[in-house]
């Protein structure tokens, strides 16, 4: 009989782990809708996204203002973003077309810069990028064909990322319905929240 190859085989250079990101006109109207009428949560709403770090869209510093909002369908994430200034950003651009919604697909590789290096390979510009207080890069966006319709996001794995992600993931999986929006200054505080703590005391 016939059998699918096993995919650990053919392991992708963006990883196994996939999120869906939204741009949205209006964060609030954006949480509502999925709570209340797709049941998904919580939500994990971190209102200063970038926090020390800078953002650079096609090549220019931009001093970007924006607010996430993180959850899981099963090992998916999603989230959505919410520019709150107008600065350059192809959050902004998206916007702007008259569109909303998907606006790319993010993926966490074991080598970021191995699946940055691929992607320009294979004719993907990279448009922004998302530097850590000393220099270094913390997350890139890249276009590709018009085909692909979205922008394609690439994320390093730090451990305090390792972190936060597992807990929200861990959040979606357990939970029971209460509290569908949990909103939290930075991802710092996030991770000394005591809705981490909760996780911990599980068995």
């Amino acid at each position: 009989m016939f059998q699918l190859p096993d995919a650990r085989y053919y392991p992708s250079f963006l990883g196994e782990r996939m999120q869906v990101g939204m741009i949205v006109n209006d964060l609030e109207q954006a949480l509502t809708f999925w709570t209340e009428v797709m049941d998904v949560g919580p939500w994990i709403v971190i209102e200063q996204s970038l926090g020390d770090r800078e953002f650079v869209h096609r090549g220019e510093v931009s001093p970007v203002d924006m607010s996430v909002a993180f959850s899981y369908i099963g090992e998916t994430q999603f989230e959505l973003i919410a520019q709150n200034n107008d600065a350059p950003s192809a959050y902004r651009e998206f916007l702007e077309e008259g569109r909303e919604g998907v606006q790319h697909l993010a993926f966490w590789p074991d080598d970021y810069e191995h699946a940055c290096a691929e992607l320009e390979r294979r004719g993907f510009e990279e448009v922004t990028v998302v530097r850590t207080a000393d220099g270094e890069k913390n997350v890139s966006y890249f276009a590709g064909p018009p085909l692909l319709g979205v922008l394609i996001e690439v994320i390093p794995v730090t451990e305090a990322r390792r972190q936060y992600v597992a807990a929200m993931e861990a959040l979606a999986r357990t939970w029971d319905g209460t509290r569908p929006i949990r909103r939290f200054a930075s991802r710092a505080d996030f991770l000394v929240s005591a809705d981490v703590a909760s996780l911990e005391r599980q068995p």
